[in-house]
């Protein structure tokens, strides 16, 4: 089991938060678009999750956690929020065009954090956009408990160089590029594959090891990063490369109650914001309201949800002590 809590990822993680949020309300209501990059936003959340799941379940998944018991508890860990922004995807979808079998299937498919398939659907997650990269994250969270925990550094870092070859190869030619359907995830695996892969081998390089102590200029740089990224696809690539040192930099970050904030906060607002969002587009509210709404819903989901944890560590304190 890993360390304590790192502040620095969760401060990262905040940021990346707020730059798909904005991206998600400027695409619902046709507002200028700010320069902050939201794949790459993306990017990070991957690096991140490789970095956090070597940490604290790789010795693990190398003794004794199977690699089914390891992906049901990544299921547990991110169903609730899921769960409650398909489900105000779902109410409003079938509050505009009815309770078809087309949004039963896509409801029920979503809560397995399973894409619709291509003959059914146009867009694989219709009910909730940003759950193709939770799809994806299950996916490489299982290759790491069945495949990666096993291998050497030596043999990850070829998967990982072979894996960004083919996502570099694949976005040069235009390839891969978000888009709603399900061959576009596809083609967007091997980029996320190998930020996920990035962050696994970070941790087994370095550890809790920060790069530096510039804690905030670590902070800073992903923001400019996300900015960069926006201009031009050789900023976006530079921009990428420059994530796992950033991710680094930022382990000197101490304790602060606005990292510890913004990195609770940071999974329910981007599990939950798009169908808030496009339901209060739907009803008539202007931007302001809906990002108010998409922030009180966010609010509400995190206190329930870390009151809900609290309860099961103190469960489990009072077990081992008895």
């Amino acid at each position: 089991m890993g360390g304590g809590r790192l502040y620095g990822l969760d401060a990262l993680r905040g940021v990346a938060a707020i730059a798909v949020v904005v991206h998600h309300l400027a695409s619902t209501y046709h507002l200028p678009k700010l320069p902050l990059n939201p794949f790459l936003a993306v990017d990070l959340f991957f690096i991140l999750s490789g970095f956090v799941m070597a940490r604290t379940y790789e010795a693990r998944l190398r003794t004794d956690l199977s690699t089914v018991g390891f992906i049901g508890l990544r299921y547990r860990r991110l169903f609730i929020p899921l769960a409650i922004g398909s489900t105000i995807g779902a109410a409003w979808v079938a509050a505009v065009y009815g309770l078809t079998p087309y949004l039963l299937i896509a409801y029920g498919l979503i809560l397995c954090f399973l894409p619709l398939p291509q003959m059914i659907g146009p867009n694989a997650f219709p009910l909730n956009v940003p759950a193709w990269s939770l799809f994806v994250e299950i996916v490489c969270n299982a290759l790491h408990g069945a495949v990666f925990s096993k291998l050497s550094n030596m043999h990850l870092l070829a998967v990982a160089g072979a894996s960004g070859l083919i996502f570099l190869a694949t976005f040069l030619s235009g390839l891969s590029i978000w888009g709603p359907g399900f061959t576009s995830i596809l083609w967007l695996m091997p980029r996320e594959l190998s930020c996920y892969l990035a962050g696994i081998l970070v941790f087994r390089n370095y550890g809790d090891k920060p790069l530096g102590n510039w804690p905030l200029l670590a902070v800073a740089a992903f923001a400019l990063a996300l900015g960069a990224a926006s201009i031009n696809s050789t900023l976006e690539v530079l921009s990428l490369f420059a994530c796992p040192f950033i991710v680094r930099a930022s382990l000197a970050i101490p304790r602060t109650q606005w990292a510890i904030w913004a990195g609770a906060l940071s999974y329910p607002f981007y599990a939950t914001h798009v169908p808030v969002i496009q339901a209060s587009r739907m009803a008539g509210f202007p931007w302001s309201v809906a990002l108010t709404i998409a922030a009180c819903v966010a609010i509400a989901v995190t206190l329930a949800f870390e009151t809900r944890r609290q309860r099961h560590k103190t469960s489990a304190l009072a077990q081992t002590v008895g």
